[in-house]
């Protein structure tokens, strides 16, 4: 099949692109759109709406020139109702919409109603919109890259820059640092951008730079617990790409318990959940005293998700969906 991936930036590693290299692995024909790109006029306010209005009218022309059968669109906030029925009138494609976040603050109604399948990790999203009429909404969670996301071994010298008892992998944002100064007494290491500039002279001092690839691997690796605390408006009851990147990992992760996580990961033996603050003390407390089983518990996160979490995994489920719909696609 003919697929065009719209997505906010062609750079190896991101969201999209690994979509693209995984259909394309799988024999289809496919090729990206870049919808953002990393230039000041779009991220200029006074630029930015005739920016995207060039955009639109290019990736139209894409959709004319290529004939896809499937477009998907990678979250796509500039990708507006107006244009998918216009190319729908042109070109027998579906669209389809994989959002990585909760669309109820993100995306109109409208535009969401546009696509021919909806996929949302966030199944409270899902319900919301069910309730007011749309009917093109699907349930994908977030997965792993086995290519991307693996076991490491540290040398000494790794162990000893990335290591900790505690690792928390992320940008500071304000509830992430209130989060963090609640747990000021335990042996925690924080990466991310945004911390060495922390008012808190007690955060900065456990503060270290973002990391990205092989090095993000190396902090999970040289970690006894890896905390995942989800964002309270983007995750309601979903569960982030953190959560399946760190099982991949073969990290033991310490994660607030969303709803959905129950269905995706096993508590006590594939992750270590809590409610509350006064759990997630207890939980390190425990764990940190017995490193075996945590790492026990990362092995087993890593086995369940490669068996179930994995890109090749939701494309299989978005290509089955398709096809229950709208019959199967040449």
């Amino acid at each position: 099949m003919r697929w065009l991936v719209v997505l906010p930036f062609e750079r190896p590693g991101l969201m999209g692109m690994d979509f693209a290299e995984e259909l394309s692995g799988l024999g289809h024909d496919v090729r990206t759109f870049e919808y953002r790109k990393n230039n000041p006029l779009y991220k200029n306010r006074g630029t930015k709406g005739a920016y995207q209005a060039l955009l639109i009218r290019s990736l139209e022309r894409a959709c004319l020139a290529w004939r896809p059968n499937l477009v998907l669109v990678i979250k796509g906030g500039p990708i507006t109702a107006a244009l998918i029925a216009r190319v729908k009138r042109k070109v027998e494609a579906l669209f389809l919409n994989f959002f990585p976040d909760n669309p109820l603050w993100m995306m109109p109604f409208e535009t969401i109603e546009a696509y021919d399948l909806f996929f949302t990790k966030e199944r409270y999203a899902m319900r919301s919109l069910e309730q007011v009429g749309l009917r093109n909404l699907a349930y994908l969670p977030m997965y792993c890259v086995p290519s991307a996301h693996y076991p490491v071994t540290p040398t000494p010298d790794e162990a000893e820059r990335y290591g900790a008892p505690i690792s928390f992998v992320g940008n500071r944002y304000p509830y992430r640092e209130r989060f963090v100064k609640a747990l000021r007494d335990y042996p925690l290491k924080l990466w991310g951008s945004g911390w060495t500039a922390a008012e808190d002279p007690r955060v900065r001092a456990i503060a270290g730079p973002a990391v990205f690839g092989h090095d993000k691997l190396l902090v999970y690796a040289a970690s006894t617990l890896s905390l995942n605390h989800h964002h309270p408006m983007n995750d309601i009851v979903g569960v982030n790409t953190r959560t399946f990147e760190l099982a991949a990992a073969g990290a033991c992760q310490v994660v607030d318990l969303k709803d959905d996580l129950l269905d995706l990961f096993k508590p006590g033996e594939e992750i270590v959940g809590y409610r509350d603050l006064g759990e997630l003390r207890r939980q390190l407390d425990v764990h940190l005293e017995h490193p075996d089983e945590a790492r026990a518990i990362g092995d087993n996160a890593r086995r369940r998700a490669l068996a179930e979490h994995t890109l090749r995994h939701r494309i299989e489920a978005m290509l089955a969906m398709v096809e229950e719909r709208f019959g199967k696609r040449t």
